[in-house]
């Protein structure tokens, strides 16, 4: 989490909450209740704590001199290559994907894709064939709440939200389907040729990236 500058504030439409932003470590009350000690030792309660955490980047492409953004994710061009060392392809989490509508997230959603790509297009080279720019659109962002609820929120091409979502049993299935569907690809892909692109983004990522 960030270092802690931000005051609580108050937010929220229809139901009252307080946000604080600070460096914190899980803890707990003196009844076990979920908390979180800040970085000034204060301890706040809940009833409830939910711990995230993002994802550090290797530093083994920056120590190699391979070109990097600010966050050490690898400088890709349209064709998934390093910008600085062309023989070099980056995938998934590893590689930072512009395109028209900004930066791609690193998830297996956008992982996949890249993944498909870049085999098909190492395929390509080796055939003297030409590769097309990669293209990508979001069409979900499926979240789990448990074993036994989930939400899922459709999106446009470029990961803005869209009216429609899905919620309840309906969501649970649709989830588990996502999380399962790469080993069933993987499986049908040793019989047949399967793409791992669902959308490819349509008009959101028919002009490159700028």
């Amino acid at each position: 989490m960030p270092p802690p500058s931000a005051a609580p504030r108050r937010g929220g439409a229809g139901t009252p909450s307080t946000s604080t932003t600070a460096s914190s470590t899980p803890a707990a009350d003196q009844d076990q209740k979920p908390a979180a000690r800040l970085a000034d030792g204060r301890i706040i309660r809940s009833d409830a704590c939910l711990w995230t955490a993002g994802v550090k980047v290797s530093p083994l492409a920056a120590n190699a001199k391979i070109a990097t953004d600010e966050r050490g994710l690898i400088l890709v061009d349209a064709t998934l290559r390093s910008v600085s060392h062309p023989q070099i392809h980056a995938i998934g989490d590893a590689a930072a994907v512009r395109l028209a509508f900004g930066q791609l997230h690193g998830t297996c959603q956008s992982g996949l894709p890249t993944a498909q790509y870049t085999a098909d297009t190492i395929a390509k080279l080796v055939r003297g064939k030409a590769v097309k720019p990669f293209r990508f659109g979001y069409y979900h962002q499926p979240v789990s709440l448990g074993r036994r609820d989930a939400v899922i929120q459709f999106t446009r091409a470029d990961d803005t939200p869209r009216r429609q979502c899905l919620t309840g049993r309906g969501a649970v299935v649709y989830k588990e389907l996502v999380s399962a569907s790469p080993l069933m690809t993987y499986r049908f892909s040793k019989r047949m040729n399967v793409t791992t692109i669902v959308s490819k983004g349509g008009r959101a990522t028919r002009r490159p990236a700028a």
